[in-house]
């Protein structure tokens, strides 16, 4: 799903367990047929669903932008090589992308801790 653009999400098909595109008889992606005769949605993207996509949708997109997504891959460069530039720029920026890495693990840590709880007292 990250990866997936939502131009490609309106346009095509897709596999929502595996996440790639549905493919047709030919091998070929399948269109998204959106609305049938009548104008009643047939087969709409999931942003567009009451499920919802969690990258939200192409007018409130909750997606990284571009500018964000580049210095996110500079920050797991640096981390996996261990090295990051003596600059303030990058130094603010792996703070700010750290603590967010943080905040998530500790949510997806309530969040396990939760479930772990509900079983235990079913």
């Amino acid at each position: 799903m990250a990866d997936r653009s939502c131009r490609l999400c309106q346009k095509y098909l897709f596999d929502e367990d595996t996440g790639k595109p549905s493919l047709g008889r030919d091998g070929k992606p399948i269109l998204r047929s959106i609305y049938d005769v009548r104008g009643v949605p047939t087969c709409p993207p999931l942003c567009r669903t009451p499920k919802g996509c969690a990258k939200g949708t192409p007018e409130t997109s909750k997606s990284l932008t571009s500018r964000n997504r580049r210095c996110y891959e500079h920050y797991l460069e640096c981390r996996a090589v261990g090295q990051f530039p003596d600059d303030p720029l990058v130094r603010r920026n792996a703070a700010v992308i750290r603590e967010v890495l943080d905040l998530a693990d500790r949510a997806r840590e309530i969040e396990q801790h939760n479930l772990l709880m509900q079983l235990a007292y079913r």
